[in-house]
């Protein structure tokens, strides 16, 4: 898994960074993503990220190709062309919520998941329930995720069928 700056940000700002460990063990980011988050800022998530970083499960890596020139190209920003390109090299989902950067990703053949998609994924596997998921959700858009009313009601109707289906097994 490689991941693109806000879904590690808005995750730690809400203290569930370590849903993504839960969830995919090791995650990727390209060194300009870290740069990005953790760069000249001393914030929370920042130390979090930072701290994730030091204890191994965040990996730092270099991406592969050109990241400034497919920014331009592509209109998208370095830090999410940086994610793409590491994807793509590692043949790995990569984690983004930028629509104009998961439609960059998809021309690349690169497979995308939202952090939406990702707590939703979350709760299927049981690292969290229905209620955890809706105020996780909750926390981040009053943090400023910025999340489509019909994404959220979508969402939501997905979370309650997920644990509809596990109560009636």
């Amino acid at each position: 898994m490689v991941s693109n700056a806000s879904p590690l940000v808005y995750l730690a700002m809400v203290g569930k960074l370590h849903q993504l460990r839960n969830l995919f063990g090791e995650i990727m980011i390209p060194s300009q993503v870290f740069s990005e988050i953790c760069g000249a800022k001393d914030t929370p998530d920042s130390l979090l990220i930072s701290t994730a970083v030091v204890d191994g499960w965040i990996l730092t890596k270099m991406a592969a190709g050109n990241a400034d020139i497919f920014a331009q190209i592509s209109g998208i920003d370095v830090g999410e062309a940086s994610a793409i390109l590491l994807a793509r090299k590692k043949k790995a989902l990569l984690l983004i919520d930028d629509k104009m950067g998961r439609s960059a990703a998809e021309v690349f053949g690169v497979k995308c998941m939202g952090t939406v998609g990702m707590l939703l994924q979350s709760l299927i596997c049981s690292l969290i329930d229905h209620d955890e998921l809706v105020a996780i959700l909750d926390r981040m858009i009053d943090c400023r995720f910025r999340l489509d009313s019909k994404v959220y009601r979508r969402a939501m109707k997905a979370a309650r069928e997920i644990s509809d289906e596990f109560v009636h097994k």
